[in-house]
């Protein structure tokens, strides 16, 4: 799959009930739910069913902030 389009992004967050699958915290709480891919796009990760993670926008800055230390 090439980057998701808006409603395949919906598709996704209804799969996961719309709560992040890092905090487990609900979309409405922390704003709307980002795609992430677990192997970066740089290193041929794919936006796959099993590269990616449906996470809130604090998660997905972790995420990355660890990714780079």
């Amino acid at each position: 799959m090439k980057k998701p389009t808006d409603k395949q992004k919906k598709v996704l967050r209804e799969l996961v009930d719309f709560r992040c699958q890092n905090c487990d915290r609900p979309e409405e709480q922390v704003g709307t739910l980002e795609i992430h891919r677990i192997r970066r796009g740089s290193l041929g990760g794919k936006y796959f069913p099993n590269n990616i993670l449906v996470i809130c926008k604090n998660c997905h800055k972790l995420f990355h902030s660890k990714e780079f230390q």
